[in-house]
């Protein structure tokens, strides 16, 4: 199962994931979380809260997760759900077996048994109509945050013309050219506003520092960083989330384009950047 979990700069482990906030909460932290509890049956799946991608799934194989926080892509108002259904090349299912992923959002528990539902959601492959069985479907519910709401959800609209794309590009290029350098002080530099934020919302101060120390372990390793220039022949996917507040860009494949391959273990990491418009620049921020 290739899981991918879109966030921060994480490692991975025998298949691509990004940031995995998830296993780094316990017990008292997640008390005051905003999280979500996924059943996936014979489905490639993909999750998004307020369309920004949170968690994703691109083979069928079924597959169960709970209390994975969601509270640092949440903010306080209506926020929204969705659960998207995705082609799968080369299904490994039989085709009359059970098909969907369902989703439940659930609030604070607090010093609660269990945890309040807020909204639930579930997605079924749409009838099929050649080789595209793709379908989603979506869910809105309030939340009320204890921290400031994210930057990106007052941020203006972001522009989708060449010249606002090529300000996106030299920013990747710029955090390709810290990590070929393996610059940490200057990653760190780079990345504040989001580790600010994150700490914020996940109530965890140390979280900048950890992901610092991830960095010291990934710099340590005999990985190999794979060129935005090799990857850009193929075509870049400039991609819009969030009412067009944030931006990234993918390749073709629709994976980030600043890879780290580590041939050792066969270990891949993304490092998917988004950025939001402050007035003045491009921010990172998630």
């Amino acid at each position: 199962m290739a899981l991918t979990k879109t966030g921060l700069l994480g490692a991975a482990l025998l298949y691509t994931v990004v940031a995995p906030i998830a296993t780094t909460l316990q017990g008292q932290e997640l008390k005051s979380m905003h999280t979500v509890s996924i059943e996936a049956r014979n489905v490639a799946w993909e999750l998004r809260v307020n369309d920004i991608p949170v968690l994703s799934n691109d083979d069928d194989a079924s597959m169960k997760m709970s209390g994975y926080p969601i509270s640092v892509w949440l903010i306080t108002g209506r926020n929204t759900v969705s659960v998207r259904i995705l082609k799968v090349e080369h299904s490994t299912t039989d085709p009359m077996d059970p098909k969907y992923c369902k989703v439940v959002v659930s609030g604070p528990k607090g010093e609660a048994t269990t945890a309040p539902v807020l909204a639930q959601v579930e997605a079924k492959p749409a009838p099929k109509s050649g080789a595209d069985l793709s379908s989603s479907r979506e869910a809105s519910f309030s939340a009320t945050l204890k921290h400031p709401n994210p930057a990106w959800a007052t941020s203006a609209k972001i522009g989708k013309d060449a010249a606002t794309q090529k300000l996106i590009l030299d920013k990747f290029r710029e955090f390709h050219g810290l990590l070929t350098k393996k610059d940490l002080n200057g990653v760190m530099q780079f990345s504040a506003a989001k580790f600010k934020e994150y700490e914020q919302a996940l109530g965890d101060p140390t979280f900048g520092a950890s992901q610092k120390t991830s960095f010291q372990e990934q710099f340590a390793s005999a990985g190999k960083l794979l060129g935005i220039d090799v990857q850009a022949k193929n075509g870049l996917r400039f991609e819009y989330y969030a009412g067009d507040r944030l931006i990234s860009i993918n390749n073709d494949e629709n994976r980030s384009i600043i890879q780290y391959y580590d041939s050792s273990d066969g270990t891949t990491t993304q490092y998917v950047l988004y950025f939001y418009f402050d007035g003045k620049g491009f921010v990172l921020i998630r």
